[in-house]
């Protein structure tokens, strides 16, 4: 393998022009090819029919095949590819010749197969050339055709023609027409099948010179674009030293927040690692003592003090628990009515609207959303009474209130007629923690800080307009919330608690029996989620077991109290779904005791669907008699 490819390379080196060496190396390669089926040739006649001359002449050929080689390594490529176009043709028709003089047997067919050569080598001045080479390829092809036209003339001339020989076919000159006719159909597909590569490799060529171009137009932009970073990189380390003063200044206002969030994710960290640990070290430690091994004065204390760690271990889960419930609790989402939030703001401000004549407008074409609801009505409050708060004693004061639905949430804007804001002069302050604009006014600078923060919280945005002694307006983006009717407050593998703020309804799926413990955790995230958000609508399914798997006197007093504390809440209506192949033996008279307890506000289902269906159709009920704000 390495000898041909150093053959197939003869005289590359030498040559620059990436066309040029490929012709080169395919020139080599065919002269090499010839060359060995011309031995092979030699052989087989050899073996057939002796140490006839035309046999000598295979022999011969096969070294005369190899003379391309010579000229490429000594640079004389065209010379190479001319001789290796013809040689075969003429090899061809020099043995045809020579092969008639010493014959045992002369056929027909001799007349015919040396012909056949010379038809295929003829397609070689397309591969050796390119078509721009025109002189070149036109001319070897030209000296094949003449060799294919001159057969006979030239056998004739020798003495040793068809018919000299005593051949009497009549219709052998026809041959001539039909190997003509194949050498132009061959040649001329050749050639339009080179022209059709050609013409690809040119479009090729011209892509590649595109690419190349636009790859340094890349590497020039990437050099701007790194000059572009240095001085960005300078830009940013005056930033960064402004930045550095500005939260110097807000470091020193907030320092006493600071500390208490500190201390509050101190006290997290402590009662989630540094105290569960050792106590469940603890436990496990009294589980392996041997109480056999105890007097009865010291199993009375290991008792006391089992007793007093497992108090221990359920006080600190249950502490672990009211942070995780806050945390959760603070990010549902409710359904809002805007109009019902503006008309609950107007109350709170009655008395500055009633003295200054304010006139407060709405144009809501999308009135509801669904999204964190004080922190929505925290946002409006701080925006009405800026615009309340910061009116023009030259004009009546008007306040728009305009909401619109966008692909992204719902967009919500106050528009005023109030002194406004020199923005070009404060755009850069706007936001700021105690920054003011207006000092005849009474403020604190805390409500645009505390617009934005809560508003990027909620994952939207905001923008501000105004001009001095015109107006402002104020326009925040309520993003629309992912799955508002499946938001999880609590799921495990023994029950999942979660939200529907579509039809303001709670679900408590009660997977299985409960231990004691789980159920005073999973009631007790019921009543701190009732109490936060105020739920009216409750479903409670029960997929398997109605009561806790250790049913006993503390099971029965946890339930009574939490029980207790759910009653207490706004609980309207309580859909309790349970199949019937599910129901316990004493289910009726356990019904009896709820519908009791809970004052005709549970229902009992043994579907989902119908609980869901009877819900809709309260709330509905409960639109028509006006005992809840009718959401548009």
């Amino acid at each position: 393998m390495n000898f041909l490819d150093k053959a197939s390379n003869l005289g590359v080196p030498y040559v620059l022009e990436s066309d040029l060496t490929r012709y080169i190396i395919i020139t080599n390669k065919i002269s090499i090819l010839v060359c060995s089926l011309s031995l092979s040739m030699f052989v087989g006649g050899l073996a057939f029919f002796g140490p006839l001359l035309s046999v000598k002449l295979s022999l011969l050929f096969s070294l005369f095949f190899l003379l391309p080689l010579a000229l490429n390594q000594g640079g004389h490529y065209n010379t190479s590819r001319m001789l290796l176009a013809i040689a075969i043709s003429f090899a061809s028709l020099f043995t045809s010749v020579f092969d008639k003089f010493e014959y045992i047997r002369l056929e027909e067919l001799q007349y015919v197969i040396f012909r056949v050569t010379l038809l295929c080598s003829s397609v070689l001045p397309f591969i050796l050339f390119s078509l721009e080479e025109k002189k070149r390829w036109i001319a070897a092809v030209l000296i094949n055709l003449s060799f294919l036209m001159l057969f006979d003339p030239i056998h004739n001339f020798f003495n040793v023609g068809y018919f000299q020989l005593g051949f009497t076919g009549p219709n052998y000159l026809f041959l001539n027409v039909v190997f003509v006719s194949c050498f132009v159909i061959l040649n001329g597909s050749t050639y339009f099948l080179k022209k059709s590569f050609e013409n690809s490799e040119d479009k090729n060529q011209d892509l590649i010179k595109a690419l190349s171009h636009q790859q340094n137009e890349l590497v020039k932009a990437n050099a701007l674009v790194k000059e572009q970073q240095k001085l960005l990189e300078v830009e940013n380390a005056g930033l960064n030293k402004e930045l550095l003063e500005k939260n110097n200044q807000l470091a020193q206002t907030n320092e006493e927040l600071i500390q208490h969030n500190n201390d509050l994710q101190q006290f997290s960290y402590t009662v989630s690692h540094n105290l569960r640990g050792p106590v469940a070290s603890l436990l496990g430690l009294m589980l392996l003592t041997d109480k056999s091994t105890l007097t009865k004065e010291n199993l009375t204390l290991h008792d006391h003090l089992q007793k007093s760690v497992h108090t221990l271990d359920t006080t600190i889960k249950d502490l672990s628990n009211i942070i995780d419930i806050r945390n959760t609790i603070s990010k549902i989402k409710q359904r809002i009515s805007l109009t019902h939030e503006v008309e609950h703001i107007k109350l709170l401000l009655q008395s500055t609207i009633t003295e200054s004549n304010v006139d407060i407008r709405l144009m809501l074409s999308q009135n509801d959303l669904y999204s964190v609801k004080p922190m929505v009505n925290s946002i409006l409050y701080n925006l009405i009474s800026n615009a309340v708060k910061y009116r023009s004693d030259e004009r009546k004061p008007i306040v728009i209130v305009k909401s619109t639905r966008t692909h992204a949430g719902v967009s919500i804007s106050i528009q005023d007629n109030g002194i406004g804001i020199d923005l070009e002069k404060y755009k850069s302050k706007l936001f700021g923690l105690y920054k003011r604009f207006h000092t005849h006014i009474d403020g604190k600078g805390l409500g645009l800080f505390l617009v934005k923060l809560q508003t990027e919280s909620l994952g939207g945005k905001i923008e501000v307009e105004s001009l001095p002694g015109i107006g402002t307006t104020i326009s925040v983006l309520i993003p629309t919330a992912v799955n508002p009717n499946h938001q999880i407050i609590m799921d495990k593998e023994w029950g999942k608690l979660y939200y529907d703020a579509f039809i303001n309804t709670t679900f408590v799926i009660w997977k299985r029996a409960l231990h004691v413990s789980e159920f005073k955790e999973f009631f007790q995230r019921c009543v701190d989620f009732n109490n936060a958000q105020q739920c009216p609508n409750w479903i409670a399914e029960i997929k398997k077991g109605t009561k806790a798997d250790d049913d006993n006197e503390e099971y029965n007093k946890a339930r009574l109290a939490f029980a207790n504390e759910m009653k207490r809440t706004p609980l309207k209506r309580l859909g309790y779904v349970i199949s019937s192949e599910n129901e316990p033996a004493d289910f009726e008279l356990y019904k009896k005791q709820l519908t009791e307890f809970y004052q005709g506000r549970i229902f009992f289902f043994t579907k989902m669907d119908d609980a869901l269906n009877w819900i809709q159709h309260e709330i509905e009920k409960d639109k028509e008699t006006n005992q809840v704000p009718v959401l548009k």
